[in-house]
């Protein structure tokens, strides 16, 4: 039991990864784009519509700006 409890920090680290780079239905953005103001990019993944990116970079600089503001 000590074993399986010491290998969690084997597991954090791409556990958080993942959720931060689910998509969340309500909003339509990725966690990690408005965290940390870019895209992930994994070398399995396509480029996608660029017009989709402009919007997505537009949503988080406002988001960055309201932050500054708050």
């Amino acid at each position: 039991m000590v074993k399986e409890t010491t290998m969690w920090n084997e597991f954090i680290n791409p556990a958080l990864m993942a959720y931060h780079m689910t998509k969340y239905a309500t909003i339509e953005v990725i966690l990690f784009l408005i965290m940390y103001g870019k895209e992930v990019v994994l070398l399995i993944d396509e480029p996608y519509d660029l017009y989709m990116k402009d919007h997505m970079m537009q949503i988080v600089k406002e988001v960055l700006h309201i932050r500054k503001e708050a």
